[in-house]
């Protein structure tokens, strides 16, 4: 009869260091507490609009750009009002007035409005930093799935984590017209407990800490 026996990594270790498990290697409790941490710092949802207000132009509505498609759903729901205005924009390498309609947030719509640094990248390569964005929802953690091996990358430890999660959503992400102007939004509310997000980890000192979110 065979006997088999299993070893919870961290749990047992022989007296030759050579056998010991790293103490800083991941396991479930450390990546649970890593992710949760991360989650309720940096868990929210939201929708990519930075900056207030917004000016859409009739250009703009003419090849339905994303703001165009999205911002009079908003203002449907009460979230936004618009009204209208001019502005200055640079048309075939020549300055133009361009009347627009002009979105800003309502009382209601400020509720959802929430400080979050976020950096992007202009057409012309330029580094922008926004210091808020339009929320929608806030994740938590579920369950993890499953996590890569550690690799080494240069002075430093790194592994990924895919997990799925929980979701508290604002009640007027539930409204077909918002899902179908913001498609990730609604699979982002759709999938809970079943989509799996990926966070990359990386071992500083003795604590593995979020970096940049993957994909």
């Amino acid at each position: 009869m065979k006997t088999k026996y299993f070893i919870t990594a961290g749990l047992m270790c022989f007296s030759s260091a050579a056998f010991c498990t790293n103490p800083t290697d991941p396991d479930q409790t450390v990546l649970t507490t890593a992710l949760e941490k991360y989650l309720d710092q940096q868990g929210n949802f939201c929708l990519g609009k930075f900056d207030w207000p917004i000016d859409v132009s009739e250009s703009d509505f003419g090849m339905r750009t994303r703001d165009a498609i999205q911002m009079p759903v908003l203002e449907k729901l009460g979230l936004v009002v618009s009204t209208s205005a001019s502005v200055t924009r640079k048309v075939d390498d020549a300055e133009q007035t361009v009347s627009v309609k002009r979105y800003a947030l309502t009382d209601a719509g400020k509720k959802f409005y929430l400080d979050k640094e976020t950096q992007t990248t202009t057409s012309d390569g330029v580094k922008v930093m926004h210091h808020g964005d339009f929320c929608a929802a806030k994740l938590s953690l579920n369950k993890i799935v499953r996590w890569d091996k550690p690799e080494s990358l240069g002075e430093y430890k790194e592994t990924t984590v895919a997990y799925t999660y929980k979701i508290a959503a604002a009640k007027w992400t539930q409204d077909p017209e918002i899902q179908k102007a913001f498609p990730m939004l609604a699979y982002i509310v759709k999938g809970e407990g079943a989509v799996q997000l990926k966070q990359r980890f990386r071992l500083s000192g003795a604590s593995w800490v979020a970096v940049n979110s993957v994909e």
